[in-house]
């Protein structure tokens, strides 16, 4: 049986297997998410405003992220580069 990856859950699971509280990725969406929900709370935030993190959030969900992973520094390959053999 093949394991499905469900969409809306693709930008919560780190591809590193990194814990989501470690994953510096997953924090910069969660924290859109954060400011987006406390701003919505806010009268004087004006609705230009609360698209602009919608439409920002939106774009950090279709590109997963998986974009941020080159420069995680939690993102390990897990094979080593070869070590050429010393010559004698």
């Amino acid at each position: 049986m093949v394991k499905r990856i469900n969409k809306k859950k693709i930008v919560s699971i780190c591809p590193s297997r990194v814990a989501r509280s470690q994953c510096p990725s997953i924090k910069k969406t969660r924290q859109i998410r954060r400011d987006l929900f406390r701003l919505q709370r806010d009268p004087s935030i004006t609705e230009k405003t609360i698209d602009k993190l919608r439409l920002r959030l939106k774009q950090k969900k279709n590109q997963g992220i998986a974009v941020d992973c080159d420069g995680c520094p939690y993102n390990v390959t897990t094979h080593a580069a070869p070590v050429p053999a010393a010559t004698a």
